[in-house]
């Protein structure tokens, strides 16, 4: 029965890299794609990604990988996103925010997630060796930073769905 759930893991986790290179490529690529079959691909790849970071929670957390950096892209990639989305863009987060924030941006969801998730990819493609240095990375990233952006989408994209926008 362990054996069982190790490979099943195994097999998550081989499904989280193919996740993550979809989800990079969908950005990469938004040109390529409707606004609104974009964003059916997006609405449906997320969660699978969001599934499996528990998954890689359960290992001992050791020295924090995480740094936010690349500021002057990810505004690029924001403000590019922000331009495609146009009206889907904008969402509202409710009052219950410190800072008064009332509303987010998914092209701003959109661009941290990607920058992360490309982040262990890059150290993936270094070779196989680097996975246990890239789901370290993701799974610290996700409990500091990109999780919420994560959820936050999750969340905007359902609404999207529910009211006929994609």
């Amino acid at each position: 029965m362990l054996r069982e759930n190790r490979n099943k893991t195994l097999k998550q986790i081989q499904n989280l890299q193919g996740d993550a290179k979809r989800f990079c490529f969908l950005v990469e690529n938004i040109h390529e794609f409707t606004a609104q079959n974009w964003l059916t691909e997006i609405s449906l790849i997320l969660p699978r990604i969001h599934a499996v970071m528990g998954l890689i929670d359960n290992k001992n957390r050791g020295e924090c990988l995480f740094a936010l950096s690349d500021i002057d892209e990810r505004f690029e990639l924001f403000c590019h996103l922000k331009k495609i989305l146009g009206e889907k863009d904008a969402y509202e987060m409710g009052e219950e925010l410190a800072e008064n924030e009332l509303y987010g941006s998914l092209s701003g969801d959109l661009a941290d997630l990607y920058f992360e998730i490309k982040r262990g990819l890059d150290l993936i493609q270094l070779g196989d060796e680097n996975l246990p240095a890239a789901l370290s990375l993701w799974r610290d990233g996700f409990f500091l930073h990109w999780g919420k952006h994560l959820i936050d989408a999750e969340k905007h994209l359902y609404d999207l769905r529910v009211h006929h926008q994609i």
